[in-house]
């Protein structure tokens, strides 16, 4: 090696020795006087750390942006401090990704631009969607969350960038899921942690949660309407007569939007039905029919439903409504084959045989053929309230009074004697209700 080389290299191992010795030193300054809130000291240590030893440690960009965040605080020309707090954060994601998580940091260079009107709506929208879209878990800050949503809504509401009401439509429910996450997160630090400060937090945090949720509520109602949505799933639902999945999300849709009487709807759980045909698509379409008055289809799928559902207690108490419908019409035969028909779907359904009780002594003056016979009704609604406090717990302390109220109504033991009855015999019923009943031995 010849003298002149070994001396120039000499001298650039020494300048190079002495500069970074000369960055440790005043990165040792600059932590410092940080930490002791001493930010004017610190300014010019910032920037010849960012200019001459960006790489000698991440620190530089912790300490750099407690120095910019008070500097931005004070500042009265906020924008242009606002603008070295984002080239910072920008710098740190591209030296130190280990250390700089992009669901944390591309949000807040987002909303350091919502809040001193720096760059376009979309530009603004893009570093919210890259920072949920590559890095989900991290994306934790409540109101970014909030802008990334209200950032693409203010897309749609300009016409100009190609957004959907379908689209803000999927957005409001990948955002509302990811509050939810997050809320259940925060719950369960509330009931676990022992550390007040992470307690408070979270209410605190779960409280704005709420209030951004109500938000995008209130944005979903105004734009998502029958008059809007029932359009844009007319126009896309010849593509998708075959997605069980796209029709089941349109058919909820216009289900929580009350379109329940739109031919579309209709169209839509009757092709869900014919696809994929299960108990609750045919009680839905049964529900749909007794609305708008369609006796014979209401009845062609409640018939399918009865045959398809496997929960009992479902059955019966679908069994139970249809009685009480037919009831409050007056078509009592009709009930009492419903409720019967719901106690042998569930033989523990003891409001079933109430309701068979009660039903009964409502006749107690249409049945019969004296007083004697008319009154004897009330032992059989007694009977069936019996049943009820015999197969149900819930249901005792009811049916015992109301055991107690017939068995006042019907006939005493003077009337029972009068009549040559000692309990036992059987009495016709000769009207609706059938069958006999019973002399009880008073």
């Amino acid at each position: 090696m010849t003298t002149l080389l070994v001396t120039t290299l000499c001298v650039f191992v020494s300048v190079t020795s002495k500069a970074q010795n000369n960055c440790k030193e005043i990165l040792s300054l600059f932590d410092e006087n940080v930490k002791t809130k001493r930010f004017e000291q610190a300014k010019p240590q910032l920037a010849f750390l960012r200019e001459n030893c960006a790489t000698l440690h991440y620190g530089i960009y912790a300490r750099g942006e407690t120095l910019l965040k008070h500097e931005l605080k004070k500042a009265s020309d906020k924008k242009t401090v606002a603008l070295k707090l984002i080239t910072l954060y920008e710098d740190r994601l591209k030296l130190y990704p280990e250390k700089t998580k992009k669901g944390t940091f591309l949000p807040r260079i987002g909303a350091l631009m919502i809040n001193h009107e720096i760059g376009t709506t979309e530009a603004q929208y893009k570093l919210f969607h890259e920072a949920f879209t590559t890095d989900k878990t991290n994306f934790k800050h409540v109101r970014h969350l909030y802008h990334y949503f209200e950032l693409y809504y203010k897309m749609y509401k300009s016409e100009n960038y190609g957004v959907s009401l379908e689209n803000l439509i999927e957005k409001y429910e990948v955002v509302s899921k990811k509050f939810a996450t997050e809320k259940t997160r925060l719950i369960n630090i509330q009931n676990t942690s022992k550390e007040q400060k992470k307690i408070d937090r979270a209410t605190k945090t779960i409280s704005g949660i709420d209030q951004f949720t109500k938000n995008m509520n209130i944005i979903i109602e105004k734009e998502a309407t029958c008059e809007t949505l029932i359009p844009m799933y007319e126009k896309e639902f010849q593509t998708h007569k075959s997605d069980l999945q796209w029709m089941r999300k349109a058919a909820g849709k216009l289900d929580a939007k009350a379109c329940k009487n739109d031919a579309l709807f209709i169209e839509l759980v009757e092709t869900i039905d014919a696809l994929e045909p299960s108990a609750n698509s045919k009680l839905y379409l049964h529900k749909i029919h007794a609305r708008k008055g369609n006796s014979a289809k209401a009845k062609t799928y409640l018939d399918a439903y009865l045959a398809l559902e496997t929960d009992r207690i479902k059955k019966a108490k679908i069994l139970n409504k249809e009685g009480d419908k037919a009831a409050k019409k007056g078509q009592k035969a009709k009930a009492r084959t419903y409720y019967l028909a719901a106690v042998k779907a569930n033989p523990n359904s003891g409001r079933s045989y109430l309701k068979l009780a009660k039903l009964y002594a409502t006749s107690a003056n249409a049945c019969g053929t004296d007083e004697f016979t008319k009154k004897a009704v009330y032992w059989k609604a007694a009977e069936m309230a019996r049943k009820a406090a015999s197969v149900d717990a819930s249901a005792k302390k009811e049916a015992t009074e109301w055991i107690a109220r017939y068995m006042s109504l019907a006939p005493d033991k003077p009337a029972v004697f009068n009549k040559g009855f000692n309990g036992g015999e059987k009495i016709d019923m000769n009207c609706w209700i059938g069958g006999t009943v019973t002399v009880p031995k008073l």
